[in-house]
């Protein structure tokens, strides 16, 4: 697998060198995947829900190594943490979080190098599948690569700094080693799917689906002689060793992200959801020719081909049986990892009852044009209004008292954090206290939300009493909100000669304001007492 197409397998003459088509194929997917990013308006709207964790994150390790390991990496995490509480470490592993420190050693760290590093992902993914579909023809290979570049669920990767196009990455490239395991019974490629299997777990858990791969294989080679090699076992091995301290240390706070508890109930409503996800993977055509891909494993005449269907289900398989029974959520980008093989096994039934090349164009634009709906009615990127707020907190940000309060909902609050770390060139040199923990707060990503206070006056006494000299305020009409963003509107009404407007704009529903606390603005920051506040809880 991976070997140019051979003949005339593609119906047409094969002209262009396999590297150089390659490449062309890079290259369409690159300009295919930023094309989508700009039409989605991602360069220009902030790091939403997750995201901002995820950048942050990065942030963080890349700072300590820029620094020189200044010293242990978690007193560095904690002071970090306390100025930038958008840390996901121990949620998420870290070994993504070094990748993309390296990105940002290279590139940078702002929105458009960072929506490169996305794109990069992408089109990596789509590269891999190209290459990996190369046996069903130039076609249909190159269907496949832009297929997934153009998927909703992946326009979700590849606008956004998230962690499933890396799982997506990895779970590929496991799965492909597991394949030529199977096919050269050498021990290279065993290793190789454990380190990747381990590596991936220290990025998401889900990449949990993996630990399916080699069993589903063997369910269908039915080669039983394999249980007695070594080579076999040696992926549990790896992983155990890899992974195994990590996914115990951090399995109790990634529960507490599970929205659900474990189960029938969770996995009767999981099943339909996720097929709906599949559907809407690349339209309802796509999903319809996948079971056709599966043929060659009932009538298996080219093992190549036999192969491919292989890996196909094996990894579609493994990805949706992990996201039908594991609680954690039911979202499009849990799927993302499904993505290359459901688009391969499509590909595999169009090579199926489509011999000439002619018919196997017309079902390709067949399957694009019922898809395209779904492609062109994605939503643009939401935007939060603070692009140009955040940059005002450095304006008027006070070098004795670098502190600014975020009041904002939902997502909006961590987007603020990340906006204002993206902008400070001596990280940590502010601190970027929530609302949420000075004004409220309760359990993991405040799902049990409760307002601390409800008496004004005790908002207005915690923020002097943090001497907080800026607070940012992020409002949204005719939306339910924390109780603690009404109550600071509320609470400033109470001394409005103390509050005033630095910035304040407002774009339909949402109005953004800056303002400056009179009192707080001249007295000194006590980061002792402020990193008590802010800093992670259980460091």
């Amino acid at each position: 697998m991976g070997a140019g197409v051979t003949g005339e397998q593609s119906g047409l003459p094969r002209k262009i060198p396999a590297f150089a088509e390659t490449a062309l194929v890079a290259a369409a997917a690159a300009l295919l995947t930023v094309g989508l990013q700009i039409h989605l308006g991602a360069y220009g709207a902030e790091f939403g829900y997750d995201e901002s964790s995820h950048y942050v994150s990065g942030l963080l390790i890349h700072d300590y190594l820029a620094k020189g390991l200044p010293h242990s990496p978690i007193a560095y995490l904690r002071d970090f943490a306390s100025a930038y509480p958008q840390v996901g470490i121990g949620h998420w592993g870290p070994l993504w979080y070094g990748v993309e420190a390296a990105w940002m050693f290279l590139f940078g760290w702002s929105r458009t190098a960072m929506l490169a590093f996305s794109a990069f992902i992408t089109v990596a993914i789509a590269v891999i599948l190209y290459v990996t579909a190369r046996p069903l023809g130039r076609l249909l290979a190159i269907f496949c690569a832009l297929a997934l570049v153009a998927s909703p669920i992946a326009q979700l990767g590849s606008t956004a700094v998230m962690l499933d196009s890396a799982i997506t990455l990895m779970c590929l490239l496991a799965a492909i080693s597991w394949l030529r395991y199977t096919q050269t019974l050498n021990a290279r490629y065993s290793i190789a799917f454990g380190v990747l299997a381990g590596a991936a777990l220290l990025i998401k858990g889900n990449a949990g689906c993996l630990v399916l791969v080699p069993p589903l294989f063997l369910l269908l080679d039915r080669n039983w002689s394999l249980l007695r090699r070594a080579s076999f076992w040696a992926p549990a091995a790896i992983v155990l060793l890899i992974a195994g301290p990590w996914s115990v240390f951090s399995y109790h706070q990634v529960a507490q992200g599970f929205r659900f508890g474990w189960g029938w109930p969770y996995i009767s409503f999981a099943v339909p959801e996720n097929f709906r996800v599949l559907v809407m993977a690349f339209g309802p055509l796509l999903l319809l020719l996948a079971p056709l891909g599966m043929l060659p494993l009932l009538r298996p005449r080219d093992k190549s081909i036999r192969d491919l269907s292989a890996l196909g289900f094996v990894l579609l398989a493994a990805v949706v049986i992990f996201q039908c029974v594991v609680p954690a959520a039911i979202q499009e980008r849990y799927l993302e990892p499904a993505l290359p093989p459901l688009i391969l096994l499509a590909a595999l039934g169009i090579h199926q009852i489509a011999a000439r090349a002619a018919v196997r164009l017309v079902l390709v634009a067949a399957v694009v044009l019922v898809a395209l709906p779904g492609i062109v009615k994605m939503e643009p990127k939401l935007r939060y209004g603070l692009v140009e707020a955040t940059e005002q907190i450095w304006r008027y940000r006070l070098a004795d008292n670098p502190s600014v309060l975020v009041v904002a909902d939902g997502a909006s609050e961590g987007a603020a954090v990340a906006e204002i770390a993206m902008l400070d060139n001596a990280r940590p040199s502010m601190f970027a206290v929530r609302g949420t923990r000075l004004l409220g707060g309760g359990g993991y990503n405040t799902q049990e939300y409760q307002p601390r206070f409800t008496d004004l006056h005790d908002v207005l006494k915690a923020i002097d009493q943090y001497a907080i000299p800026l607070v940012l305020v992020r409002r949204e009409r005719g939306r339910k909100e924390w109780a603690h963003i009404a109550q600071v509107d509320a609470a400033r009404q109470l001394e409005p000669e103390r509050w005033r407007v630095l910035y304040n704009r407002t774009e339909g529903a949402t109005s953004v304001t800056l303002y400056e606390v009179k009192g707080n603005d001249g007295k000194k920051l006590d980061a002792g007492q402020l990193k008590q506040l802010t800093a992670p809880r259980g460091l």
